[in-house]
C-alpha cells in the first residue's frame, strides 16, 4: 500500500528531470562537438590549440563518453523508482554507481553543466529518509562543494572550459549562447524545486495515510481487546450461569424424587394400612364365627382374600414406581446383567443379553426406563407367552438406542395393550422416543430412545 501512496507528481516530475537533463547533456555535448568540427573545416585548428591550455577530447569520445554516464545516472534513478524494497547496503552501492556516473559525466562535459548534481541530489531525496540520511546528505553535499571547488579551479586544470569554446564565436554570438545557458541552468533549477515541492506533499500525504491507518488499525486493535474483554465477561457469566443452573436442576431433581418418594411412601403406607386393617378386622370377625357360622366363615375369609390380593397389587404399583435397587448400587450394565441371570434361574427361562456396543455413559432417567422395559418385557414373556428363551438386544447407531426383546412364546394375533404396555410406552414417550411391539413367532418389542448421552 506504501508503494502505491508514493507514486504521486514527485514521480513525473522526476521523469521530466531526467528527460530535461538528459536533452541539454547531448545538446551541449553536439554543441562541443559541432564547434570543434567547424575548427578543423576552416583551416583554424592550429590558432584555436594555442589559444587553449589543454587538448580538446574528441567529438565522438566526448558525445558516448556523456551519454553512457548518463544513461547509467537515468538507470540508477529508474531504479530508485521503481524497485523501492532494495536492501540497504545495494542502495548504496547503487547510489555510490550513480555518484561515479555523474563525476564522469561532469568531466565527460568539460564541467561546462553543473545541473546534473541536482539530479543526483533529487535521487537521493527520493529514495532515503530516516536518521542516516542526515549522514548521507553532508557526504552528498561534501561531494557537491568539492565540485563547485573543482570547478572554480578549471583554469589549473587540463581541461577546457565552455568559455573557450565560446571563443571561436562573435561577441553577440557569445553572449546568446551565455544566456541560454544560464536559461538552461535556471530552468533545471525550478525544476529540481518544484519537484522537492512535489516530493514533500507526497510524503505529507503518505505520512497522513499511513498514520490514519495506524489509528485505524490502533482503533480496530482496541475494539478486537475490548470485544474480547466483553467475551471472556459472557463467558465467566455463562459458566456462571451454567453452574448455577446445573445446581437449580440438581436441586429440582432432588426436590422431585424427594417429593416423589414422600408420595409413594404415604400411597403404599396409605394402601398397606387400609388393607392390613380390613384383613385384622375381618380375621377377628372370622376367630368369632368359626365354630358358630363355618359357612359365614368361609365367605368372609373369601373376602379377606380378595382383599388381600387388591393390596399386594396396589403395594406392587406403588412399588413398581420406584427406581430399582439395583440400580442404585450397580453399574447399569452389571445391574441389567443381574437382572437377566435371577429371572433367568428364577424362572427356568433362558435369556440371551447383548449389549457390548452399548453405551457406557447413560443418564439416570435413561438406565431406569431401559431396566423397567426389559423387567416388562422378561415379565410377560414368561407369565401371557409362556416362553422358554428370550432374547434381549441393546444397540447403538448414530442417533438413537435401541432395546428389542424377541421370545419365542406362543405370541398373540390381537394384542391388547395392558397396564405392562401402557406403562412402558409412557415411560418411553417422556424420554421422546417410540415403542413398537408385534407377534411373529412369539412376541417382540422395539424401543428407541434418542441418542442425548450425559457429559
Amino acid at each position: 500500500m506504501a508503494d502505491k501512496l508514493m507514486q504521486g507528481r514527485a514521480d513525473k516530475i522526476h521523469v521530466v528531470m531526467i528527460a530535461y537533463n538528459g536533452m541539454v547533456v547531448l545538446l551541449l555535448s553536439l554543441f562541443m562537438g559541432l564547434t570543434q568540427q567547424k575548427v578543423n573545416s576552416e583551416m583554424l585548428a592550429l590558432e584555436y590549440l594555442y589559444s587553449l591550455s589543454a587538448l580538446p577530447v574528441p567529438a565522438e569520445e566526448m558525445l558516448v563518453g556523456a551519454m553512457c554516464s548518463f544513461s547509467v545516472m537515468a538507470a540508477c534513478g529508474y531504479i530508485y523508482g521503481n524497485v523501492r524494497r532494495l536492501p540497504q547496503l545495494f542502495r548504496y552501492c547503487v547510489f555510490c554507481v550513480e555518484l561515479a556516473a555523474g563525476i564522469f559525466l561532469l568531466h565527460s562535459i568539460n564541467l561546462s553543466y553543473d545541473g546534473v548534481v541536482l539530479l543526483l541530489l533529487a535521487d537521493f531525496m527520493y529514495c532515503y529518509q530516516g536518521e542516516k540520511q542526515l549522514r548521507m546528505m553532508l557526504l552528498v553535499m561534501a561531494v557537491i562543494y568539492g565540485l563547485i571547488i573543482y570547478n572554480v579551479s578549471l583554469l589549473r586544470l587540463d581541461m577546457v572550459s565552455f568559455e573557450a569554446y565560446l571563443k571561436y564565436y562573435s561577441t553577440g554570438m557569445q553572449s546568446l549562447l551565455l544566456a541560454v545557458r544560464s536559461f538552461i541552468g535556471y530552468g533545471n533549477i525550478m525544476l529540481f524545486v518544484v519537484y522537492m515541492l512535489a516530493l514533500l506533499q507526497d510524503k505529507s500525504k503518505e505520512n497522513a495515510e499511513i498514520a490514519d491507518l495506524n489509528y485505524r488499525m490502533l482503533m480496530t486493535n482496541e475494539l478486537l481487546h475490548e470485544s474480547n474483554n466483553r467475551l471472556n465477561i459472557s463467558n465467566a457469566e455463562l459458566n456462571h450461569a451454567n453452574k448455577k443452573l446445573r445446581e437449580y436442576a440438581m436441586t429440582i431433581a432432588s426436590l422431585a424424587e424427594i417429593r416423589e418418594r414422600n408420595r409413594l411412601a404415604r400411597e403404599i403406607h396409605d394402601t398397606l394400612g387400609h388393607a392390613l386393617t380390613g384383613i385384622a378386622a375381618g380375621l377377628d370377625a372370622c376367630m368369632v364365627t368359626i365354630d358358630l357360622a363355618p359357612d359365614a366363615t368361609k365367605r368372609q375369609l373369601a373376602k379377606i382374600h380378595a382383599a388381600a390380593k387388591r393390596g399386594i397389587r396396589d403395594v406392587r404399583r406403588s412399588m413398581h414406581m420406584l427406581r430399582p435397587d439395583d440400580l442404585e448400587k450397580m453399574v447399569f450394565k452389571d445391574a441389567l446383567r443381574k437382572l437377566t441371570e435371577d429371572f433367568a434361574e428364577a424362572s427356568g427361562v433362558q435369556v440371551d443379553l447383548q449389549m457390548d456396543d452399548f453405551p457406557a455413559n447413560l443418564r439416570e432417567d435413561q438406565t431406569e426406563v431401559i431396566y423397567r422395559i426389559v423387567q416388562e418385557s422378561l415379565t410377560n414373556a414368561s407369565r401371557h407367552g409362556h416362553a422358554t428363551e428370550v432374547r434381549v438386544f441393546l444397540l447403538q447407531t448414530a442417533e438413537k438406542l435401541s432395546i428389542i426383546v424377541s421370545d419365542n412364546g406362543r405370541g398373540c394375533q390381537d394384542i391388547k395393550k395392558g397396564f405392562g404396555l401402557h406403562h412402558m410406552a409412557e415411560r418411553v414417550g417422556l424420554l421422546g422416543g417410540t415403542l413398537e411391539y408385534w407377534s411373529e413367532k412369539g412376541f417382540v418389542l422395539e424401543a428407541n430412545l434418542p441418542l442425548n448421552l450425559q457429559g
